[in-house]
């Protein structure tokens, strides 16, 4: 399921142009959030999707800057996460190599936006405690 229609990307992207490959990257990046949703507890429609509209709001910004994230970094597949220096037209990119070895290990491109991450984080939405009934 998406959670951003292109008119919505391009609305957030503005006053910059929604890149040619939109949809795709709308589709990765709502996949990456569902990703990080496993286990979130939310209430949704008769069609799934989510029932209070702050909720869909937040999912919507999520997949915008995760849409947005892997524009800018050129990876819609994960595939540059190891390489440690990236130029590509007027942008340049040096990661470190050093550092903590944390979930995304030392040198990695991280696979989330931070900006997608702390949308989710703010609506509590992140599920990042375990529940017990």
């Amino acid at each position: 399921m998406g959670y951003a229609t292109e008119a919505e990307f391009a609305d957030f992207l503005a006053p910059e142009a929604a890149p040619a490959l939109a949809r795709r990257l709308l589709e990765t990046a709502s996949g990456l959030i569902d990703e990080l949703l496993i286990g979130a507890v939310y209430a949704i429609d008769d069609d799934g999707n989510p029932a209070d509209a702050a909720v869909a709001d937040a999912f919507t910004k999520a997949v915008c800057h995760q849409a947005q994230y892997m524009a800018v970094t050129g990876d819609e597949t994960g595939a540059n996460a190891n390489v440690s220096s990236l130029a590509q037209g007027g942008l340049s990119i040096t990661r470190s190599l050093g550092g903590s070895k944390g979930s995304v290990g030392a040198g990695r491109t991280p696979r989330y936006s931070e900006n997608a991450i702390g949308v989710l984080k703010a609506r509590g939405l992140l599920p990042i405690r375990p529940r017990a009934y």
